[in-house]
């Protein structure tokens, strides 16, 4: 399972993540802010996250060393 910790900071970051999340289409991917989980393909459920101040946890059902899912989620995650 890969796991990272993101931030959706505005309305384009959000319009970018849906953008990344899209090219794996039948892939489980959700996103987790404190008790509230999304499914990471909605458009509505990441439009909910987005906050320039709180990080998101993204999983994705792919391996860990995926190195294409490494690849795009770089410009969203949070080191």
């Amino acid at each position: 399972m890969f796991t990272a910790t993101v931030c959706i900071s505005s309305l384009e970051n959000a319009k970018k993540f849906i953008n990344m999340t899209s090219k794996y289409d039948g892939i489980n991917m959700r996103l987790k802010m404190g008790n509230y989980e999304v499914n990471a393909h909605s458009v509505v459920g990441v439009l909910s996250m987005v906050d320039s101040e709180k990080n998101a946890v993204f999983t994705a059902d792919i391996p860990n060393n995926d190195a294409q899912m490494t690849e795009d989620i770089k410009p969203f995650e949070v080191k």
